[in-house]
């Protein structure tokens, strides 16, 4: 049997990929917090109400100057990335990023992420005990 196939598990391991791919996009941002004229980045959120097949789970990079190296550039299927649309302050180079709004995304991003990790861990045991294993082993 293939958990993978199973729905519950399915979703789980949708969102708990979103979530790394979120953190990935955040630390972007963090990482870019002097770059002149950058401006955060962010996922959609995922919706389960539409269908989980033919989703690719690729994290598109910014280009911000016309030297960088080109071609490294992809789409995330969740939802490709979009600007911040509440952009409460920008520093006189024109960079957007307020470091503490990241940050807080980061740990609001990893709370969920071990959230999700104990909902899968909690659901395997579930199963172990319907087929009449012990949980823990």
């Amino acid at each position: 049997m293939d958990i993978q196939k199973i729905p519950i598990f399915k979703m789980m391991a949708a969102k708990m990929h979103w979530l790394e791919q979120r953190q990935r996009v955040l630390a972007q941002n963090v990482a870019n917090a002097d770059t002149p004229g950058y401006v955060p980045q962010e996922l959609k959120e995922l919706d389960f109400r539409k269908p989980t097949q033919n989703r690719s789970f690729r994290l598109q990079l910014a280009t911000t100057s016309e030297a960088h190296i080109p071609n490294g550039i992809q789409k995330t299927a969740f939802g490709d990335e979009q600007k911040s649309k509440k952009v409460y302050e920008t520093s006189p180079t024109g960079n957007s990023v307020i470091l503490e709004e990241q940050l807080i995304k980061v740990a609001d991003t990893a709370a969920d992420h071990q959230l999700m990790t104990n909902l899968y861990r909690k659901q395997l045991g579930m199963f172990r005990i319907a087929l009449g294993r012990q949980a823990g082993g």
